[in-house]
């Protein structure tokens, strides 16, 4: 904007000097009286850095009178747009605590660093392997890993779920999670009392047992002790109740009331039912690249030693 004045008031300036000049006034008289007529240049700018700034200020301020008018009749927006803000300002700070606490934090179970999940990279399983987890495991894998692997202290298999508990109090829908024999020696927890699921109780048609969680037994039963040994019933089958998991233990990501065995049917497996989270323990020494080998070494075992159905 300056530039512009300064263009323009040179022009007037020329012109006015040339007038100037035709009538017998010498040009430097005459550009001196043009000059004095018009004004410097200096002050032509000071004049436009004043408007402008003027300007400016005006045009603020109305914007402002304007937003806090409208910001004390709409309360709620106010409120909503404040909130925005706020969050806006903590969302570095709130994008790292999330992370600090779910990635870089080690889990909480004994020398954590040796927990690994299982799956298996299935690029030609369309439909039965996803992009998070790939391919889960069957219970025919489970069985041929557990039993021919070389580089697991323990190794098991687990699903989330729900039952319903009868006989307590009304009836309710809760949190299951079903575990095969070598998911809780792989995490290492013991238990708050009782003991663990053990592979007796997976046997299918023997006694049917179940583990709670911390807040069931509390909820449930009072933190009575002597909860173990009594029954509960669960999807209308009795089951014995053999033991309570510690306060604020849970299996990887899965929040749960009860735990009840897997009872699979060995005779009547097939290869396929790749349905199950897998986790194992890594024995002493072995790495990932390791463990993948005995993986791979497994797969042809596991192939040839069940049906397809």
């Amino acid at each position: 904007m300056e530039r512009e004045m300064e263009t323009e008031l040179r022009f007037h300036i020329e012109a006015f000097a040339e007038d100037l000049a035709r009538s017998g006034v010498r040009r430097e008289e005459a550009l001196r009286q043009a000059r004095i007529e018009f004004g410097g240049f200096e002050s032509a700018k000071e004049e436009c850095r004043e408007a402008r700034g003027l300007s400016f200020i005006d045009s603020l301020l109305q914007d402002l009178r304007f937003g806090l008018r409208m910001l004390g009749k709409t309360p709620g927006f106010t409120g909503v747009a404040t909130l925005t803000l706020a969050l806006g300002i903590g969302a570095n700070t709130a994008v790292f605590s999330v992370v600090n606490s779910v990635l870089l934090k080690p889990l909480n179970y004994p020398k954590a660093e040796e927990l690994v999940a299982l799956h298996q990279v299935a690029p030609g399983a369309a439909g039965l392997a996803d992009f998070e987890n790939g391919l889960l495991l069957s219970p025919s894998m489970y069985f041929t890993y557990a039993e021919q692997n070389h580089a697991f202290q323990s190794l098991g298999v687990w699903v989330m779920g729900t039952a319903n508990v009868t006989g307590l109090a009304e009836p309710e829908q809760v949190r299951a999670v079903e575990i095969s024999d070598g998911v809780l020696q792989a995490l290492g927890v013991p238990p708050e009392i009782g003991r663990w699921l053990s592979p007796a109780d997976q046997i299918s048609g023997g006694p049917e047992r179940v583990m709670l969680s911390y807040g069931y037994w509390q909820r449930r039963f009072g933190g009575d002790r002597s909860a173990v040994g009594r029954n509960l019933t669960a999807d209308s089958r009795p089951r014995e109740i053999v033991g309570v998991m510690p306060e604020g233990f849970r299996l990887v990501d899965a929040e749960f009331d009860v735990v009840m065995p897997l009872a699979f049917e060995r005779g009547k497996l097939i290869l396929a039912g790749f349905g199950y989270q897998g986790i194992a323990r890594l024995k002493p020494s072995v790495t990932l690249a390791e463990a993948d080998a005995d993986l791979a070494r497994m797969l042809p075992i596991w192939m040839d030693s069940w049906s397809n159905g």
